[in-house]
């Protein structure tokens, strides 16, 4: 009955607009008041030991990290890049806005931040050179969901450390799928430039590439310093993330473009995106223990061990649980909620934990650009302040090939245990 009321009461909180942080606080409450059986030191000791964790250093770290390297002003820098590679082809200033969201995922890690750096230049430029500004905006938001996919990714860093797996091979895991989706959201723009007879910049010439290369080449080590630290074992991500954080500062010193306005600034701003996250971990862990306290893990275990005999069907249910709840739950409070009730049936139904942990954290993360809670889709229409219903069409062959692509990762596991593979043996 208490089980029933709380999910009542969390339906309620998040169709009238309700944070998801404060519905999961409230949620929690509510089942606590309603079960005398539970002790009152449940709800903080549980909050407590949901934030009490090494790994979880490492959101802020990262965060500061990409906000330190965009006071620096490196995103101009990588768009320049990316426009000297592809944006003499047609569609090329859309094919330059995708590119520079995989050169600034390997920075960030955050889709948000990514999204917001890209857009402030991009979105003006795509509209400048003819596309609609709802399409212009589907763009930089497809480019910047990429970010939590190609590591390093915050996303994955909550999810192994919620898992107890390997981060390494998670990140590993994401840098094909990533990839190829990348090429699928460029043919969307190349087809949308073709039939608006949109052309692209003239190129600038091989020297022109290697000289906008040389600009940032400096900061496209830094990803390569975190995925090979990592890798190879020399530090956890969270160690990862300080490092970060220390080589952005030392660039910008170097460079002489990070100011201490910039650097405070930077500090400022990475404070208060990390707060979301982490009231989320914090809020859902009571969410979970109630979940599993009023035995639901095992009965939707014992659900898919007795009507799901295979391992694909198991992850495309996997991967319609997680879109479905995306649309209305925030993709890292769906992640901890869901966790503890699927962890189980992918070891009774031997499933390989990589495969699921990819197909499962890219069905979360391809939340991020679907309506009506996409949060990407605010975050790049607030910057020119679009009204949302003008890119809810656009959107829609992004959202599809993202979910192409994780359908593919489910028929062709290698597209996601290949590269971990090689790398870990």
């Amino acid at each position: 009955m208490s089980l029933g009321i709380s999910i009542l009461v969390f339906f309620i909180m998040l169709f009238i607009g309700t944070p998801i942080a404060v519905c999961l606080a409230g949620t929690g409450i509510i089942w606590l008041l309603a079960d005398p059986s539970i002790p009152n030191l449940v709800f903080a000791s549980k909050i407590y030991g949901a934030t009490d964790s090494f790994a979880y250093m490492a959101i802020p770290f990262f965060m500061m990290a990409g906000q330190v390297m965009e006071q620096t002003g490196i995103t101009e820098k990588f768009i320049d890049f990316a426009k000297s590679i592809i944006g003499h082809v047609r569609g090329g200033v859309a094919h330059t806005a995708t590119v520079a969201g995989v050169i600034m995922a390997g920075v960030s890690g955050s889709g948000n931040a990514d999204t917001t750096a890209i857009g402030s230049l991009m979105i003006p430029a795509l509209v400048n050179d003819g596309y609609e500004e709802g399409f212009a905006v589907s763009v930089v938001a497809a480019a910047g969901s990429l970010g939590p996919i190609i590591p390093p990714s915050v996303m994955m860093i909550v999810f192994s450390n919620a898992a107890g797996y390997d981060v390494g091979k998670v990140f590993m895991g994401g840098v094909v799928p990533g990839l190829i989706m990348a090429i699928g959201f460029m043919l969307i723009a190349y087809n949308y430039a073709k039939k608006h007879n949109i052309g692209g910049w003239k190129f600038g010439g091989w020297k022109n590439v290697g000289r906008t290369f040389l600009m940032t080449v400096g900061a496209l080590v830094m990803p390569f310093i975190i995925i090979f630290g990592i890798v190879a074992g020399v530090f956890t991500a969270t160690e990862a993330g300080v490092v970060a954080c220390v080589y952005g500062i030392l660039y910008g010193i170097i460079t002489k473009s990070l100011t201490l306005k910039g650097f405070l600034q930077g500090l400022a701003d990475s404070c208060v995106a990390a707060v979301g996250p982490m009231m989320i971990i914090t809020y859902s862990s009571i969410f979970s223990y109630m979940l599993t306290r009023m035995n639901v893990a095992n009965m939707i275990s014992n659900f898919c061990v007795a009507n799901i005999t295979s391992e694909w069907v198991f992850l495309v249910f996997v991967l319609i649980i997680t879109t479905i709840a995306g649309c209305f739950i925030d993709g890292m409070a769906t992640m901890l909620m869901l966790l503890p009730v699927l962890s189980p049936v992918v070891t009774i139904m031997n499933i390989d934990f990589q495969h699921f942990a990819l197909v499962y954290v890219m069905g979360l993360l391809t939340c991020q650009i679907t309506p009506p809670v996409g949060n990407l889709i605010y975050v790049a229409a607030s910057i020119q302040k679009t009204p949302v219903k003008k890119v809810v069409k656009s959107i829609i062959p992004f959202c599809v090939v993202m979910i192409l692509v994780i359908f593919l990762c489910i028929f062709i596991p290698e597209l996601v245990t290949w590269l971990p593979n090689l790398i870990y043996g």
